[in-house]
């Protein structure tokens, strides 16, 4: 089911209906419903993988904490079940994936999601749920299960157990925000994408600077496809009353790759960081790492587990975005760079106080904006060329001579006219003006409430009339297409 499709919206509108009518106790019944009916109309395959991974961690998480309570029971026994749960899920999630027999909508996410669950119910026995019907609500919420974010049970089972009442203010802001998340995927992404595409499917007669044009184009493009993408969903749980944790925090604003990583897909690095990175430190193997480099140095000691977690994490993100060689390059890739950074650190710093370089100075800060630019762009350049040839090609053209020879990408050459560049251009700015505000922490969605009501309903309606009249839709546009829903 595409979600700008008529039954999308029909089954959103019934559902909130039933929400705030019915009994309070059920509410969470309407929203098993709503996810139920999106996943019978938009699979066309067994729901195998869910099934299993859903019985297995709820059965898992039961038995564990009941184990807890038995002294009798070994602890290594709990861990050999909930690694062995863990490996089963992570085999059916692959065989199911890469083989295409149960392949459908959420896989990895809810996977993922199944398997948090399981290690916090080992940790906290509170965090064990008895109704699978609740926990299988949890897995397949509607406005997680695609693309995420990846919301903790305990969060979300809080949420639920208020027993939410219907409130004017946060619903429309949930409508709002679902408002913005659309105008950026149509009007943005869509122009952004054709940008993009054009670009590096005629590398070979484009010059440098219409390569970086169309790499700048390709950075945008997924943060607008992914970050309208969460706006949208995390809209439309805003009008039933749940709030679900935020997945980006202005990345483009991040002085070190290592920071942009903690403000893009935020949940998804608190659930790496919680499961693989923070374990391995802590496991045997860390401390063995920690042992053997601290004769090299009291620094070496800290830095080895770090680096070696480091390592496995993006070896991790790299599968889980795809088994191609183009995407274990890009996790090498940012694995070298962080690794680097944390190893000359204290190089950094003893230079940075030689140059007499203040570190809260607006040019130091742009410098090192620019500086995560350029990584950045190269990043994207590996996922979007189809060769280590046409990587070089670009580079070349870029860094070379060929700067300003060659073609340039053209309105014509895009079926644009000159409103379509007027049209990215002013939502662009808007895009900016707004992020600025976030990093202020302004809170854009109460801010416009204070506004008088002409000022107000006049910006939804350029909205509204934006995502109508300039949003770029239909069959052969396919805007219900995500990236993120590839992964």
């Amino acid at each position: 089911m595409n979600i700008f499709s008529h039954g999308f919206f029909l089954l959103w509108i019934i559902s909130i209906i039933l929400y705030y009518t019915i009994a309070r106790r059920c509410q969470w019944l309407i929203l098993l419903f709503m996810s139920l009916a999106f996943y019978a109309y938009s699979i066309t395959k067994a729901p195998v993988v869910l099934l299993l991974v859903s019985v297995l961690t709820y059965s898992g998480a039961l038995w564990i904490t009941e184990a807890g309570k038995k002294k009798e029971v070994p602890k290594k026994k709990v861990k050999l079940v909930r690694r062995l749960i863990t490996g089963i899920c992570i085999a059916a999630l692959i065989a199911g994936s890469a083989a295409g027999w149960f392949a459908m909508l959420g896989n990895s996410y809810f996977t993922l999601k199944a398997i948090s669950y399981l290690n916090d119910a080992d940790r906290d026995a509170e965090n064990c749920e008895r109704n699978y019907f609740f926990y299988l609500l949890y897995l397949i919420y509607l406005p997680t299960v695609l693309q995420g974010p990846f919301n903790r049970f305990a969060g979300f089972r809080e949420s639920l157990e208020e027993k939410v009442s219907f409130d004017y203010t946060r619903f429309m802001h949930g409508l709002q925000r679902f408002l913005w998340g659309t105008f950026k995927k149509l009007v943005l992404t869509a122009r952004l994408e054709q940008a993009a595409v054009y670009v590096y499917a005629n590398l070979d007669t484009q010059s440098g600077l219409s390569i970086l044009i169309g790499t700048i184009a390709c950075s945008l493009w997924l943060y607008t496809d992914f970050s309208g993408y969460m706006d949208m969903m995390l809209g439309m749980s805003g009008t039933f009353g749940i709030s679900l944790p935020e997945n980006f925090r202005q990345p483009y604003f991040s002085k070190s790759i290592a920071e942009f990583w903690r403000r893009w897909h935020i949940t998804l690095g608190g659930v790496i960081r919680d499961y693989i990175m923070m374990p391995f430190i802590q496991s045997k193997q860390g401390r063995g790492l920690r042992k053997h480099f601290k004769k090299y140095g009291k620094n070496a000691g800290k830095l080895a587990p770090v680096l070696a977690g480091t390592f496995l994490v993006w070896i991790c993100t790299s599968l889980w975005h795809d088994f191609s060689w183009k995407y274990l390059i890009w996790g090498m890739y940012y694995c070298a760079i962080i690794s680097s950074s944390l190893v000359l650190e204290g190089t950094y710093a003893k230079i940075r106080r030689k140059l007499s370089v203040k570190e809260d100075s607006k040019i130091y800060a742009a410098f090192c904006m620019a500086r995560t630019w350029g990584l950045l762009l190269a990043a994207n350049m590996i996922l979007q060329v189809q060769s280590p040839k046409d990587f070089y090609t670009a580079v070349r053209q870029i860094v070379g001579r060929s700067f300003f020879i060659g073609d340039y990408v053209s309105l014509s050459a895009l079926n644009w006219i000159g409103q379509d560049a007027a049209v990215l251009g002013t939502g662009l700015l808007a895009l900016l003006f707004i992020s600025i505000g976030k990093e202020k922490n302004i809170n854009i969605l109460e801010w416009l409430d204070r506004r008088i009501l002409p000022i107000r309903w006049g910006v939804y309606y350029l909205l509204i009339f934006g995502v109508l009249l300039f949003g770029m839709y239909g069959s052969q546009q396919n805007a219900g297409q995500f990236l993120y829903m590839q992964f």
